[in-house]
């Protein structure tokens, strides 16, 4: 890859990652583009952080799991600011991405 960090990158998801670790990264890389932090800021303040019941007399809490605002499909494209963090991450799942200047 030649990309300068602190450009901003088009990313391409070409094929799903056949291991666990490589779509944690996507999802981890994906999180980073603007709209995606916006939809994210927006879901959290929307939604509960804890779920609270009575039972046998007592209070019980649950926190509340987050579910990651992207989804690693084929052809889902984002845009994000390249830097030395995520040009790592992109070069170790460059089999599933396409990575084009923006």
């Amino acid at each position: 890859m030649n990309i300068q960090p602190g450009t901003t990158v088009s990313v391409e998801i070409t094929k799903l990652p056949t291991n666990e670790a490589a779509r944690k990264t996507l999802v981890r890389v994906c999180c980073k583009d603007p709209a995606v932090i916006v939809q994210r800021r927006r879901l959290q303040d929307r939604r509960p952080s804890y779920e609270f019941w009575r039972r046998g007399g007592n209070r019980w809490n649950h926190r509340m799991k987050t579910t990651p605002p992207v989804s690693v499909r084929v052809g889902q494209r984002y845009s994000l600011r390249a830097t030395l963090d995520v040009l790592r991450d992109l070069d170790s799942v460059k089999r599933f991405v396409k990575v084009s200047a923006a």
